[in-house]
């Protein structure tokens, strides 16, 4: 039987204290001469801080499993009772100080609905192009792909250079034998078995060329490292890093060397035609590991991989003038572990990639509409415009979709897009294209023009409902009925010329009744 808990654990092991997770820090401003515009109350990049919920119950009575209930007549005036600490679970003064949540809880509900996945942005990719580049769109990367998402360095963790499949993308080139039903793998099985071997002299050369090209593991693609970035960070926390680096790190470098240089003299003497002659790194001697480390400081180039890799320093982008800015072209040492091309400049991401937005694998799937079925593209989302061109002008717009503003649109021929009054602001259909985060934190949604339009009741309209609309409203239309005409442009006649018009045509019949009345 377990010893009964104090009043005091009891208290801290059912309270939220131990739940909350830390406090996330907004990114460093970067220093700009332009004028700032800042707000205390405006929506943050991300929340800083975790969104606390209670039930119903709880919530009638204030309680939302804190040291005290909080203020009753803050929470139950809002339809969204959602709540975080700003200052932590308790303060000297005795008291919670907490705010609504709701900006982030609902822009988290309207991404959602969205139904659209977070991707990776190659570097080559990350400007206004792959808007309009059909190709483009193909090119990007899910976050959760088994390629992409890893945290460490390990090599069993990594795919092969084998290509991937398309059919299981999350499943490794060399575990998709393993995942086959057990009919298909005895069929395969018999179909090598009954090929016919090739001659033993190249067979064996063809054999270990397969095997080196195949199964040659590479690093894995990674999103997270545990030295920081060097683009991020200033020159003062950088020599705060070099004085937090131990004797451990030291020592890693100096057999790394020696393996090098074993590596080194193993291969000479096998060109030399030793085979049989191995080195092992107590061959290798202190001077030969001075000179090596003398040689490694003047070529940057082939020691900058070697300190990223024992200190897990992400890559940085590469700065050879006159070459093209891709992932092979970062180290010339052969080490390119970013998962996505334009953190080599930015930095990796300070979360997952995801950032908890969306956990959609692949956005290769198809939307089912109830009436009129599979779609080839995705839902059209009703947008508004935050910022309107002036009339007339071809200046850009910014539309706000799902809670977050997209990239400035190329200008249109759209009355909607210009600014006009209008109760609530003017409302644009639009096509949400991609989405993915940027490493400082920010989300980055693109969307596209559509022949859509919003109706009445803020609802999107395609063309084909436009027109059944239309249609329907003639069917409505009551029969033995005459629609409404049209309104002319000739002039109101005067009275006297309607007089006289009636009484000509009227009959002698009526002239007699009205001579007899």
């Amino acid at each position: 039987m377990s010893a009964r808990l104090s009043p005091a654990a009891s208290l801290l092991r059912n309270s939220k204290l131990f739940a909350l997770p830390p406090t996330i820090a907004l990114p460093p401003k970067s220093p700009t001469s332009d004028q700032i515009s800042s707000s205390d109350t405006a929506t943050t990049k991300y929340p800083q801080h975790a969104a606390i919920n209670t039930t119903v119950v709880s919530h009638n009575y204030g309680d939302w499993g804190f040291k005290r209930p909080l203020p009753a007549k803050s929470t139950r005036s809002t339809n969204n009772p959602v709540v975080r600490l700003v200052q932590g679970i308790d303060t000297p003064e005795q008291i919670a100080d907490f705010e609504s949540a709701a900006d982030h809880v609902l822009t988290l509900r309207k991404f959602q609905e969205l139904n659209i996945g977070i991707q990776h942005m190659p570097v080559q990719l990350d400007n206004k192009s792959f808007l309009t580049d059909p190709y483009a769109k193909r090119m990007h990367n899910g976050v959760f792909r088994s390629s992409h998402d890893n945290t460490t360095n390990l090599v069993s963790s990594a795919h092969t250079r084998a290509s991937a499949s398309s059919v299981w993308p999350n499943v490794k080139p060399e575990e998709i034998f393993d995942a086959l039903p057990e009919k298909i793998k005895r069929k395969q099985i018999e179909i090598e078995q009954a090929t016919e071997p090739v001659k033993q002299e190249e067979g064996e050369a063809q054999l270990l060329a397969a095997t080196k090209k195949q199964s040659r593991p590479i690093k894995p693609l990674r999103w997270r490292y545990a030295g920081p970035s060097l683009v991020k960070i200033s020159g003062q926390e950088f020599d705060e890093y070099l004085r937090r680096i131990s004797d451990k790190e030291r020592e890693l470098l100096d057999k790394r060397i020696r393996q090098d240089l074993v590596e080194e003299k193993t291969r000479l003497a096998r060109e030399s035609g030793q085979r049989d002659k191995t080195f092992t790194q107590t061959d290798i001697t202190e001077g030969e590991v001075k000179e090596q480390m003398r040689y490694l400081r003047n070529e940057p180039r082939k020691f900058g991989p070697i300190i990223a890799e024992i200190l897990d320093l992400p890559e940085v982008e590469s700065e050879i003038p006159g070459r093209t800015k891709d992932l092979a072209d970062l180290w010339e040492y052969g080490r390119s572990t970013l998962a996505a091309g334009e953190w080599s400049s930015r930095g990796p991401p300070r979360t997952h990639p995801s950032a908890g937005l969306s956990y959609i694998h692949t956005n290769n799937h198809v939307n089912n509409d109830p009436k009129y079925g599979p779609q080839s593209s995705r839902n059209v989302t009703v947008a508004r415009v935050v910022k309107a061109r002036a009339k007339g002008s071809a200046s850009r717009v910014h539309v706000g979709l799902a809670g977050f503003i997209v990239p400035p649109m190329e200008a249109r021929h759209d009355s909607k897009l210009e600014y006009m009054p209008k109760p609530g602001g003017n409302k644009v259909a639009l096509r949400p294209t991609v989405a993915y985060v940027h490493s400082s934190g920010a989300v980055r949604l693109h969307a596209e023009h559509t022949d859509w339009t919003v109706d009445e009741n803020d609802r999107a309209v395609s063309s084909a409902e436009r027109a059944e609309r239309s249609q329907g409203r003639d069917l409505q239309q009551p029969r033995g009925v005459a629609p409404a005409p049209r309104m002319s442009s000739t002039p109101m006649p005067r009275l006297s010329q309607l007089n006289s018009s009636r009484r000509a045509d009227l009959s002698p019949d009526v002239d007699d009744f009205w001579a007899s009345s």
